[in-house]
């Protein structure tokens, strides 16, 4: 979790990389605290270049702001690592032992799994999910995801700051939720702000 992210995309880094960027971390990829002040944006489809490319203002790992593209590039790391797509990846380690049969994951021109969006599942795959964490991440007597990975993953990572109602609630960036096992970490889905879940 501690690797930096450029030693994955030495090829992709901008001509003058910041200070910044060059501590990003997988960590603050999975807790969406990547240093950035805006959600980079996916312009002709998602790219790592265009996520190393966005300004990093803030020290990575101590400022959380909601980040696609960097679930994207988790999703392009997994594939620099293993040689598979997330999807790929997962379905032996995850999708089949669950009983997902036919899950469906978007692509993009880089050939990395979408990681941020595009899990097609059916309702009751995707409870399964809520399940697994209930069950501290075990399933048919088999632990899919460590337990203390699971406790990772749902506390609190850093503070954050949202206006609600004119007031500003502190609130609490969750880690994104990822399967780990002998392998890299996966990531597939994220808990936002106030404990909701995105795919």
């Amino acid at each position: 979790m501690d690797d930096l992210v450029l030693k994955f995309f030495p090829d992709d880094a901008p001509a003058d990389v910041s200070d910044n960027l060059k501590t990003m971390t997988v960590r603050d990829l999975l807790t969406m605290t990547c240093g950035h002040d805006t959600e980079p944006k996916a312009v002709g489809g998602p790219s790592v270049k265009q996520f190393l490319a966005h300004p990093v203002p803030h020290k990575p790992g101590t400022h959380f702001q909601y980040n696609t593209m960097g679930s994207y590039t988790l999703s392009a790391i997994v594939t620099k690592v293993t040689g598979q797509t997330t999807l790929d990846y997962l379905k032996p380690r995850l999708f089949e032992p669950l009983g997902i049969a036919n899950p469906e994951w978007g692509a993009s021109a880089e050939g990395n799994s979408f990681g941020g969006f595009g899990l097609k599942l059916c309702t009751e795959d995707i409870a399964k999910f809520g399940q697994l964490y209930l069950q501290h991440g075990k399933w048919n007597g088999k632990q899919l995801i460590p337990e203390t990975w699971i406790e990772q993953a749902t506390s609190k990572q850093v503070p954050t700051k949202r206006n609600r109602t004119r007031r500003s609630a502190s609130i609490g960036s969750k880690a994104m939720a990822f399967n780990s096992g002998a392998a890299p970490t996966m990531p597939f889905a994220a808990t936002a702000p106030g404990g909701s879940s995105a795919s």
